[in-house]
């Protein structure tokens, strides 16, 4: 890779910083059960139940991911979670699939709750064996109001990406000449568009940084997959306009970012909107 600049001048540790995102281009489809797709009906086993909400009122911090501040209550109905994707290992070798998986499945609760980061919907991930699934269980209702895709297929490609300047090493700042707290993007710094994707950096905007260590390690966590609102038209090499297939909103129109152990995915993982 050719040394990267800023304003004609080179910068050390730059090329460093370089990550490289899947996005996954989510395009209007009729998914199948045994297909990665987004919105589409899961393969998920007949005889094992729609998991339920995890959140609770009062909150209880080992009951969700991400320190839910409130929840539903206790006496309520509770709600069962819908499918919202599903990726496969032969599709997406790059997510990291714990031992004996092969297939991510992400759930959202159909309500809306508050965190300490975002309101938006409490989120689970089944890593699963698809081997393991004989009959398919049809998917369960869902109300009209619940934040949830249209059906989509992926056509996936490859995208380097740098990191917003908040995200940079105190090197790094100091060979741009920004102060070591700087958070703020510099003029004509090569912005992070809104699309779906898997790894890459997080186009921070609403929420902060802090609390992204691991519960069960203290690793710090990595950005595993982003769900957006808008597909923007980047420079990614794709003939793909600036869209919103999914048809749904996260938070004021952004992305939900989900955060997974670099240890060990099947730790406890941590969602973030912006």
């Amino acid at each position: 890779m050719r040394q990267l600049t800023y304003d004609g001048v080179p910068i050390p540790g730059l090329n460093d910083l370089v990550r490289t995102a899947i996005r996954l281009h989510p395009a209007s489809g009729e998914p199948r059960p045994d297909e990665s797709h987004l919105g589409g009906p899961l393969l998920w086993p007949s005889d094992e139940p729609w998991p339920e909400c995890p959140v609770t009122w009062p909150p209880d911090p080992d009951a969700s991911d991400d320190g839910w501040a409130s929840g539903h209550p206790l006496d309520g109905a509770v709600p069962v979670m819908a499918g919202v994707a599903q990726f496969f290992r032969d599709d997406f070798p790059e997510l990291p699939f714990p031992e004996g998986t092969d297939v991510l499945q992400i759930l959202f609760c159909p309500d809306e709750h508050d965190s300490p980061y975002h309101r938006g919907p409490a989120v689970r991930l089944v890593w699963r064996d698809s081997g393991e699934v004989g009959d398919i269980a049809e998917p369960p209702p869902v109300p009209e109001s619940a934040v949830l895709p249209a059906p989509c297929l992926f056509e996936p490609c490859s995208i380097d990406e740098l990191p917003r300047v908040g995200d940079f090493p105190a090197e790094t700042k100091a060979a741009l000449g920004l102060p070591e707290d700087s958070a703020e993007d510099p003029e004509g710094w090569p912005e992070l568009g809104q699309y779906s994707k898997i790894g890459g950096w997080t186009a921070w905007r609403d929420s902060g940084r802090a609390g992204l260590d691991c519960r069960d390690c203290g690793s710090r966590l990595v950005q595993t997959i982003a769900l957006a609102t808008e597909e923007h038209d980047v420079d990614c090499g794709c003939e793909v306009p600036e869209d919103e297939p999914a048809g749904w909103t996260l938070g004021a129109r952004g992305m939900l970012n989900i955060f997974t152990c670099p240890a060990d995915s099947a730790h406890p993982f941590k969602v973030r909107i912006d």
